[in-house]
């Protein structure tokens, strides 16, 4: 078997990518319930951040 080409050069920018995404995520899902003064559906209430 071959293996899939990486898509970050180093581990580091793998990891900051990673770890920016998971913010951008978190903050996006704050907005989008309790910002707005939204209830947040059960499975949401597992995510990281939420």
């Amino acid at each position: 078997m071959t293996s899939s080409p990486l898509h970050f050069r180093s581990r580091r920018n793998a990891l900051l990518v990673g770890y920016l995404g998971i913010l951008v995520g978190a903050a996006a899902l704050y907005d989008a319930y309790e910002g707005r003064g939204r209830m947040k559906p059960f499975l949401v209430k597992f995510l990281p951040g939420a």
